[in-house]
């Protein structure tokens, strides 16, 4: 079996939902636009996956059983590589990885930070679609005890909100004061990176013994023989993954799997995550936020849980009339870089002295977070809120934007 020809698509799939496109266009994470891996072989089998795919052109010839293992190939191509390799054997990926020890993989809801408000809409529709945890991204521009305080109406007792920091807590001491609050609330699961735990193993053992609720960080060998951490976020490719996971299994820390892309890469975490013996927190895979996962079916959330197929291959069919709708030429700008064109001003106030606030403004996501990673402004203060002002062709609004343009805001 040979591998006859390799392409790659590019697709600008739309968010779900307003709220969802008004916060990710905003943001500085992953947009609309997908990268797709078609592959084909010599005797009309047919793989797909999403991601990179790093030179399209050294796979032709090559036999997927043998270069599925390899990760420099890009992850999209050895998702296509693996889907064509379980194909041809009869037997589902999970299969070709190791030996299953969970029949059902639980997976969570993400969202970037949103008014809490926006919070509550998307915590009531993955409840909708059968989810029972939420990663929240908690950022220094809003308050995050309000935030909590807020979705925690609408959610039931077992249900889990998993707290990104992203090392904006930045010290071992702010961290403690944020999650001594949120330690006491309930639907409160774990906290991810409250800040960089290898910057100081220290700081973190300390921070690991006065806080009640799990703290987990991106895989790292020094966190892991620091025991400073009590478990862990690992993702990559099939065998980094899985020699990862082989470390973290050691310590006996669990971890989620953090593979961000469609259905199909969430086929294939479930996949993975069938055959990890630590992989045990609820994975991140996003693909809840696109208005379509590219697949007729199949992957139904139930109970925080998907079922994990036994079809050979990813053991998923891939919709090739969605795949043409949302296809688009690779030089298309994406809808969030049209929108990022445009000209806003982010003011980012809360509470002073008396009836004073406090404001700071800029002219974009990227410089406020800068500000806040180099502690130039106070994070988390209570009452702290990011409103976004949209271009209104006003000569006051040009006066302000081009103010904080000039002093780099």
């Amino acid at each position: 079996m040979k591998i006859t020809h390799v392409e790659t698509m590019t697709l600008d799939i739309p968010f779900y939902a307003d709220h969802v496109t008004r916060a990710m266009q905003r943001a500085q994470t992953h947009n609309e636009r997908v990268q797709l891996c078609r592959i084909e072989t010599d005797n009309g089998l047919v793989g797909y996956g999403d991601n990179s795919v790093h030179n399209p052109d050294s796979l032709i010839g090559q036999n997927p059983f043998v270069i599925m293992n390899d990760d420099s190939i890009g992850f999209g191509a050895q998702l296509a590589a693996l889907d064509i390799a379980g194909k041809a054997a009869g037997a589902p990926v999970h299969a070709l990885l190791g030996d299953k020890v969970r029949d059902r993989c639980p997976i969570s809801w993400w969202d970037i930070d949103m008014p809490p408000e926006d919070w509550v809409a998307e915590a009531k529709e993955s409840l909708k679609r059968g989810y029972t945890t939420f990663k929240m991204k908690a950022r220094p521009w809003r308050d995050i005890i309000e935030q909590i305080e807020t979705v925690e109406k609408v959610v039931p007792l077992d249900y889990k909100f998993d707290i990104d920091f992203n090392g904006f807590l930045l010290t071992q001491a702010k961290a403690e004061i944020i999650l001594q609050q949120l330690d006491p609330h309930p639907n409160v699961g774990m906290y991810e990176s409250p800040f960089y735990l290898q910057e100081d193993l220290t700081g973190a053992r300390i921070l690991r013994e006065r806080v009640c609720k799990p703290i987990v960080e991106h895989f790292r060998e020094e966190v892991l023989h620091a025991h400073c951490s009590d478990g862990f976020v690992i993702g990559g490719g099939a065998t980094v993954t899985r020699y990862h996971a082989t470390l973290a299994a050691a310590f006996n820390k669990p971890f989620w799997l953090q593979l961000v892309g469609t259905g199909i890469t969430t086929a294939f975490a479930v996949h993975l995550g069938s055959v990890l013996s630590h992989a045990q927190l609820p994975y991140i895979t996003c693909f809840e936020l696109w208005e379509h996962n590219l697949l007729k079916g199949g992957l139904e959330v139930v109970d925080g849980f998907i079922d994990v197929p036994d079809a050979p291959g990813l053991g998923v069919e891939v919709d090739e009339k969605a795949i043409k709708k949302y296809q688009v030429e690779p030089t298309t700008p994406t809808p969030t870089d049209l929108y990022r064109q445009k000209k806003r001003i982010l003011r980012i106030s809360w509470p002073g002295v008396g009836r004073k606030q406090r404001v700071w403004e800029f002219t974009e996501e990227g410089n406020y977070q800068q500000a806040f990673y180099q502690g130039n402004i106070p994070g988390f203060e209570r009452g702290v809120n990011l409103e976004v002002i949209e271009d209104d062709n006003s000569s006051g609004f040009r006066k302000q934007h081009e103010k904080l343009v000039a002093r780099g805001l």
